[in-house]
């Protein structure tokens, strides 16, 4: 969509990856340092979501 831009990441519990995050952020309020940060926090939340969602047997455990 015009004016705005988007940010993704698969989430890797799956290969070929099935799942992803994303965030979509007006261009208007973007800044360098705005971007930085939204990609350190969908970093950490992939990372979070990857660790929840495995069990010990290595399944995702919603499907």
């Amino acid at each position: 969509m015009l004016g705005i831009v988007g940010f993704g990441f698969a989430l890797r519990y799956d290969r070929p990856a099935l799942d992803a995050i994303s965030c979509s952020v007006p261009v208007a309020r973007l800044t360098a340092g705005h971007e930085g940060e939204i990609v350190a926090v969908m970093r950490e939340v992939r990372a979070k979501i990857e660790g929840a969602a495995r069990v010990a047997s290595g399944a995702v455990q919603w499907r």
